[in-house]
């Protein structure tokens, strides 16, 4: 846990310095080039960010081996009007992909404070094709956020959201062996704070960790489906914004 924190500064520490130093470019519209941060858009129609995430999983439930689980990313918003757009993320790995839309409600309380309400229905499959363990399965996540957005200067934007989760719809089979369930339950919450500011001439990244106090994450189902108690899932994701 140490060194992964060692780590997500050392970024951090980079972003910042990347930051001032290439913070000349795109002033004019740069208001209008992040993705997570609940701000209006106002010059642009879409918004667009391509990036990488990497999970890591708990020693508890992988016998004493941390494993990093690493996946692309999409993130697309739609603006409807200055107050709403519709989001689509987009996380892929091949082997386990999840797919989720909602929309979002954005609002600018003075210069330095936004904030933005949201829902997003997720659904998520993977397949294991491997000899003698063929395993499939698939499910449905319902995401509710709320989101704090502090600007910290012109160019750097904080934010900070919190997310409640609930599963749906679960489904798995390994051979002739089935486990459903279409109950609806809580699963957890998640907790991320993220900088986004420019990266080079007019491009801007996004740098943020997030974690998740799940009973259960869609990129462990081969691993587990639902224990009865929460855990921890750290989480680092890297974003170049479109």
């Amino acid at each position: 846990m140490h060194r992964y924190f060692r780590v997500l500064s050392a970024c951090i520490l980079l972003s910042f310095m990347l930051g001032s130093s290439c913070s000349v470019f795109g002033q004019e519209e740069s208001d209008d080039k992040v993705v997570l941060f609940p701000a209006p858009m106002k010059y642009a129609n879409w918004r667009a960010s391509i990036g990488f995430s990497l999970l890591t999983t708990p020693e508890d439930i992988t016998e004493e081996i941390r494993l990093r689980v690493p996946a692309g990313e999409l993130v697309v918003l739609r603006k409807l009007n200055e107050q709403f757009n519709l989001s689509g993320r987009l996380t892929f790995q091949v082997l386990q992909n999840h797919i989720a839309l909602g929309a979002r409600w954005v609002h600018k309380q003075s210069e330095k404070i936004y904030f933005s309400v949201g829902d997003e229905m997720g659904y998520w499959f993977g397949f294991l094709p491997v000899a003698g363990f063929d395993s499939k399965a698939h499910g449905w996540i319902n995401y509710l956020n709320l989101s704090l957005g502090v600007k910290l200067k012109k160019d750097l934007w904080l934010t900070i959201k919190t997310e409640n989760s609930f599963n749906l719809f679960f489904k798995a089979t390994n051979g002739k062996n089935v486990i459903s369930s279409d109950k609806s339950l809580y699963n957890g919450e998640a907790f991320t704070i993220a900088l986004e500011q420019p990266f080079f001439h007019k491009k801007h990244l996004t740098l943020g960790v997030t974690g998740f106090y799940n009973y259960f994450h869609w990129q462990t189902w081969a691993l587990f489906y639902q224990v009865q108690r929460k855990i921890f899932y750290p989480q680092v994701k890297l974003g170049f914004i479109l």
